[in-house]
């Protein structure tokens, strides 16, 4: 869980996960919780009343009911403030995106540290930077100096050897050139310039978002890997599906698939107050078929 602003009165977050999702569904009662989102826009004329398109607004709710929806959450309420105050209105909680949350939010997930390693290039240099968490960091500038096949085998040499994920941007040709020295799994992205416009074009892009949403893919699918081996070689630690209602007292961790959360939120909320770790993975994912059958799986302390 990203933390953007925390005040006496409120917390601003961006959920980054299903996990995270999880979390805020179970702490939004009676809370108030604020959000862009668009609403149709009323128009007087005259003593007339007329309804417009629907126009971005922020809009804040107090929460009266929730549902898990699939992946996100949706949340109904009375408007808190404004021309249409007490009028009810729902405001989806999904990942990455903003909301502001009245009160303290105690013991949040951590938020997950998301390195990537940019490259901007073009035929006077290349301009490395990491991105983290929305912030871009400068490394160093490396220049080509007329040198051309020199540069193109050094930066792709930087390149192969860069543990992080990374990714190769610029305009003209001389990324592709670069790109065909690699031997590794990257993204490439075409801009309309380098140099400061260049990232700047570039954050306005899906790129980042693309390569973050891979990260969190393979974070998940480590996840469900990890559980298909406890079921293998440890069967006496793991249950699954109304079993865990038996042993709640043992159980330290569980995997659920994301469209069977209502169908075991109580069961759930009484695993989390007993501080077992949840970890809710998308159903939808190609990984997550073998754990199907099981629904929902319990690791016991025992």
């Amino acid at each position: 869980m990203r933390l953007l602003k925390k005040e006496k009165d409120y917390t601003q977050v961006i959920p980054e996960s299903l996990n995270d999702l999880w979390y805020l569904h179970n702490r939004l009662d009676d809370r108030i919780i604020e959000q862009k989102t668009l609403r149709t826009k009323v128009v007087k004329k005259g003593g007339e009343i007329l309804k417009g398109k629907k126009v971005p607004q922020i809009i804040a709710i107090k929460v009266e009911k929730k549902k898990w929806d699939g992946d996100k959450v949706r949340a109904t309420g009375r408007i808190f403030s404004g021309s249409e105050r007490n009028k009810y209105h729902s405001l989806n909680l999904e990942i990455d995106k903003k909301i502001k949350v009245s009160g303290e939010l105690k013991n949040p997930p951590k938020e997950k540290r998301y390195e990537i390693l940019i490259c901007i290039v073009d035929k006077s240099e290349a301009d490395f930077r990491v991105y983290e968490s929305g912030t871009v960091t400068p490394l160093k500038k490396v220049p080509a100096k007329g040198r051309e096949k020199e540069f193109y085998k050094e930066i792709s040499n930087k390149l192969q050897k860069e543990g992080k994920m990374f990714l190769l941007a610029g305009p003209g040709n001389t990324k592709e050139k670069i790109a065909k020295l690699l031997d590794r799994e990257f993204t490439l992205d075409n801009l309309s310039c380098g140099g400061e416009r260049g990232y700047k074009e570039l954050l306005k892009r899906g790129s980042i978002k693309k390569i973050i949403e891979m990260m969190r893919d393979k974070k998940e699918e480590e996840c469900v890997k990890r559980f298909l081996v406890e079921i293998i070689k440890n069967a006496d630690k793991v249950c699954y599906g109304t079993e865990l209602e038996k042993n709640i007292d043992k159980i330290k961790e569980i995997l659920i698939l994301s469209s069977l959360v209502p169908k075991y939120e109580i069961l759930m909320g009484k695993l989390e107050k007993n501080n077992a770790t949840i970890n809710v993975v998308n159903d939808e994912k190609e990984w997550c078929r073998e754990i199907m059958k099981f629904e929902i799986i319990g690791l016991c302390w025992y």
